[in-house]
């Protein structure tokens, strides 16, 4: 082989390395989906592996997507965000509405956003039935979970309560929270043997916590 024969070769093994690794940049990377018992962490565990990983992180953003596409009332989408109403209260909203916004209609509207992005490339879902709906998808799917000393104590200072006031807003979140899931995909959202993953937040606190989702996720899909 001549000079010019081995440096044409060089030059298309290289050209075919720049394009196998233009290709493999272009693959899609599988997505996080994130449930979380109410004050369990799950938002700020979910931030903390997104900047880790760097990915974009969807939370409270989907549900200020929906409203503003939607144009629905703030106060209305923090009802019909993870929550099932009862039929009388649903009847009261719906009716007064000018224009009807059911919770299944909510469910589609998540997953017109959710499942598109998760499609094109990896990012980080908290909430909303996301970990749910990339069930058949290369997601890792995670459930936040803490005592409920734990996840009272960060539930009222989230909210400036105390006392008995607190407990009954965590009881009542607790119970909405799991009715919206059992209502939409007639599971329970505290049964860890849905995810790949249950990590306890107050034992692990959350730098740690989200450590383990990243570990993990990074060895079910290892970079190639």
């Amino acid at each position: 082989m001549t000079l010019t024969q081995r440096i044409d070769a060089m030059i298309h093994h290289q050209l075919a390395r720049w394009e196998e690794a233009s290709r493999r940049l272009r693959e899609r990377r599988p997505s996080i989906a994130i449930a979380s018992l109410p004050g369990a962490g799950g938002e700020e565990l979910g931030r903390l592996v997104a900047e880790e990983l760097g990915l974009a992180c969807f939370g409270r953003e989907i549900v200020d997507q929906i409203a503003a596409r939607r144009g629905i009332p703030e106060e209305v989408m923090r009802t019909l965000d993870e929550r099932v109403r009862s039929a009388i209260d649903r009847y009261f909203t719906d009716s007064f509405q000018e224009e009807r916004f059911t919770e299944d209609e909510f469910m589609k509207e998540v997953e017109r956003f959710v499942i598109p992005i998760a499609r094109r490339g990896g990012a980080v879902f908290v909430g909303r039935g996301t970990a749910f709906l990339l069930a058949r998808a290369p997601s890792l799917r995670v459930l936040a979970t803490a005592p409920r000393a734990y996840r009272l104590e960060r539930f009222a200072a989230a909210r400036g309560l105390s006392g008995a006031a607190a407990e009954e807003a965590l009881r009542v979140e607790d119970e909405a929270r799991s009715g919206f899931i059992r209502h939409h995909f007639h599971e329970r959202i505290d049964d860890p043997a849905l995810y790949d993953l249950t990590v306890n937040v107050a034992a692990l606190g959350l730098p740690i916590a989200a450590a383990c989702v990243v570990d993990v996720y990074r060895r079910r899909f290892p970079s190639r």
